[in-house]
Formats: structure tokens, C-alpha cells, sequence
């Protein structure tokens, strides 16, 4: 997915990425899906889930949305925070 991007558009923009918690991610990856937008990938990690979902045709990037599980809640607030 990357490098298909990188040799369609160069050095661009290729996703935007959507932090939420892990309870919402079934019911968001849902609506991608209901609207048309076909999932490209999905995997799990220990502290989150993770889906592309093909938006381009819409807005021009692929939507990415990132489950976040209460260890991944905390690890983010350290980045944030500059904790790392």
C-alpha cells in the first residue's frame, strides 16, 4: 500500500490515521465499510486494532483507524506528554 503510493504520488500524503478507543473501532470500521469505502487492510496489535479503509475516490487519501486498548490509551498519553 505504501509503495504503490510512492509511485503513484511521489513523497505525499498517503493516510490519515484516526486515534479511538478500542470499544468504538468495530462500529467505525462498520460505517467505512456501510459507506461504500472497502477495508484495504487490518490487523492487531497488543495495545490497539488497526484498519485501512479506501477513501480516495472521497477525499483523496486512505482513512486509517487505530483501536486504541487501555495500554495503548497510556502509551499515547507518554507521547503526548514527550514521556518516551
Amino acid at each position: 500500500m505504501y509503495r504503490e503510493s510512492l509511485d503513484r504520488h511521489g513523497d505525499a500524503v498517503q493516510h490519515v490515521a484516526y486515534f479511538l478507543d478500542d470499544s468504538t473501532y468495530d462500529d467505525a470500521a462498520a460505517h467505512l465499510k456501510a459507506s461504500g469505502y472497502p477495508e484495504i487492510q487490518s490487523f492487531r496489535l497488543p495495545i490497539a486494532r488497526v484498519g485501512y479503509f479506501d477513501t480516495r475516490p472521497a477525499v483523496g487519501v486512505v482513512t486509517e483507524i487505530v483501536g486504541v486498548k487501555e495500554d495503548g490509551q497510556q502509551f499515547l498519553r507518554d507521547l503526548k506528554s514527550g514521556n518516551f
